[in-house]
């Protein structure tokens, strides 16, 4: 294992999006669908975020910007899960890939820089117009990683997500817990440096 490829949302950063449409596909799944279907063209870099608050928030019965407010407050950094990639970084490349309109709608929510100095690629989906699982974006990133999708590690907490890179032969571990992953993380590496 060469490489470590984390996931933003649901991952990195709380992920308000997941919780709300769990709560609608239990109690209105038509509705459900109109939210998913603009969060993948928002997520192809179809929509620009302004567009696809408007749209969102016209089939919540909010207000763009109480929608956006409500997305910023859901998005509480996993400073654990940071700090222990960090660790990480002197042995292995590591990558951010995330299904999310554009690489400024990733740095926003970062500090200036943060970005580059942790991750030595970070891939957005809307400006590729592929989103996970579609397999070239897993070996899109692998190639800018110089890395060979089997000697990479993906970190998501969508399992369909994991399924897509398992397919292109990258390793997987499935976001519960920040301790579960960690642990899953050390428990690979320790079995990694193992066959060594």
């Amino acid at each position: 294992m060469r490489a470590i490829i984390f996931d933003c949302f649901g991952v990195l950063l709380g992920n308000i999006y997941r919780e709300r449409l769990v709560t609608l596909e239990q109690t209105d799944p038509e509705l459900a669908q109109q939210v998913r279907d603009i969060h993948k063209a928002s997520d192809r870099g179809f929509l620009t975020r302004e567009e696809s608050l408007a749209r969102m928030a016209q089939i919540l019965g909010m207000t763009p910007e109480a929608l956006a407010e409500e997305e910023d407050r859901g998005e509480m950094r996993n400073e654990a899960l940071i700090a222990f990639a960090h660790t990480l970084k002197p042995r292995y490349k590591l990558a951010m890939l995330s299904n999310v309109s554009s690489r400024d709608r990733l740095d926003t929510r970062f500090l200036p820089g943060e970005l580059d100095e942790l991750f030595d690629v970070v891939v957005a989906s809307g400006d590729e117009g592929i989103v996970k699982p579609e397999a070239g974006i897993y070996q899109l990133t692998a190639e800018r990683l110089g890395v060979a999708p089997e000697a990479c590690l993906m970190v998501d907490d969508v399992r369909e997500f994991c399924d897509g890179a398992e397919r292109v032969g990258m390793k997987t571990i499935q976001f519960i817990t920040t301790e579960q992953t960690i642990r899953d993380i050390t428990l690979l590496i320790d079995a990694d440096k193992g066959r060594e």
